[in-house]
Order: C-alpha cells, then sequence, then structure tokens
C-alpha cells in the first residue's frame, strides 16, 4: 500500500469513555443521537462503539459553536439577579 493510499486506523470509543469525554447522561447521549446532534454509534455485534475522530469533531464544533456566539462560561449565562 502506497502512503496516498494509507488509512489512518481510528480508535473505537466505548459508551463509557464517550460520556466521560462529554460529560453528559446516557439518557442525553441518546437523546442527541435521536435528534441527529451528536455522531451516530458504530454496532459491533451487542455492543456499540463511536469513533474517536468523530467525537473529537464534535467536541471541537462545540467549543466554536461557543466561540461564536460570545459565551463567558460566567454567572452571565441568562439568569436574572435575585434582587
Amino acid at each position: 500500500m502506497n502512503e496516498s493510499t494509507a488509512v489512518t486506523p481510528s480508535r473505537l470509543l466505548r459508551r463509557a469513555e464517550v460520556l466521560a469525554r462529554v460529560g453528559m447522561a446516557k439518557s442525553t447521549l441518546y437523546l442527541r443521537i435521536s435528534a441527529g446532534k451528536f455522531p451516530k454509534p458504530v454496532h459491533l455485534g451487542s455492543s456499540v462503539r463511536w469513533v474517536e475522530s468523530e467525537i473529537d469533531s464534535w467536541i471541537q464544533d462545540q467549543m466554536e459553536q461557543r466561540d461564536q456566539a460570545g459565551e463567558t462560561g460566567g454567572m452571565d449565562g441568562g439568569i436574572a439577579d435575585a434582587a
């Protein structure tokens, strides 16, 4: 195989690894998959795995959306002040 056709292997992540990376509950993960807002898993027999590069890209997209929206991550996230 020459260099132009070489494929870089991608690691497959278990659900627990995906949940730890993205910090969401299992139910939220599957809701986002159903809504088309999260990468779909790869089915391997009775188990599922996610392509690591797709999860990394999704995380990067979330950071870019945050940056474009000007989110600061502070207390001004839409919560009204209790006066």
